[in-house]
């Protein structure tokens, strides 16, 4: 088992849901303006929070993590609820996509270049034309925050960064921004944090 796999299965291996069962408020702005019965990826989804948002709007969901805890608890979320998901237990750095998707969301994914462009260029070549890839990140100035996030720089997003990235892809960013708000997600995720917001969408 890889330490990133080991590291967050013990954290999800916690009782109850570490980051809650809310989605994540700007993830859930997005799914709720999309059209009915989208067909959606979550990347890194963990305990399935986003995912379990998204069916109960009548979306069609795949979440996608490397911890099979995580996964197990999605599966349970959804279940409480009557629903059910389709489950990939990969680490992105192997991720091999093989499915077309509307939209491809995730929150907090934590990814060292190069593989942060990787995954990047693999969830645009995966969106059907016209498709949508949002997420949240915690931005390089989160790091002196006690909010929650990782404690390496590395990890940690800035909006010319991710611009520069982008500028190279097939996408029109329609949304790129470093900005503070109030998170409320299970037990770390509390307070003022810093983040970067993204929405691009397939060309």
């Amino acid at each position: 088992m890889n330490d990133q796999r080991k590291f967050w299965n013990e954290r999800f291996g916690r009782e109850g849901y570490f980051y809650g069962t809310t989605a994540n408020c700007y993830l859930a702005s997005h799914i709720d303006t999309l059209l009915p019965q989208q067909t959606i990826l979550f990347l890194g989804e963990g305990e399935g929070r986003n995912a379990v948002y998204a069916l109960e709007r009548g979306h069609t969901v795949t979440a996608l993590d490397a911890a099979e805890i995580g996964l197990a608890k999605t599966a349970m979320l959804a279940q409480s609820k009557g629903l059910e998901l389709s489950l990939i237990h990969t680490d992105l750095e192997f991720w091999n996509p093989t499915q077309q998707y509307d939209a491809i969301m995730c929150s907090f994914l934590h990814l060292y270049e190069p593989l942060r462009s990787e995954v990047f260029a693999k969830a645009l070549k995966q969106l059907n034309e016209g498709g949508i890839f949002v997420g949240e990140f915690f931005s390089i100035h989160q790091f002196s925050k006690t909010t929650g996030g990782p404690k390496d720089l590395n990890l940690l997003y800035a909006a010319d960064q991710l611009s520069a990235i982008l500028q190279t892809m097939p996408c029109e960013i329609l949304e790129l921004c470093e900005m503070d708000t109030q998170l409320n997600e299970g037990l770390v995720h509390n307070g003022l944090a810093s983040v970067v917001r993204l929405k691009v969408q397939k060309q």
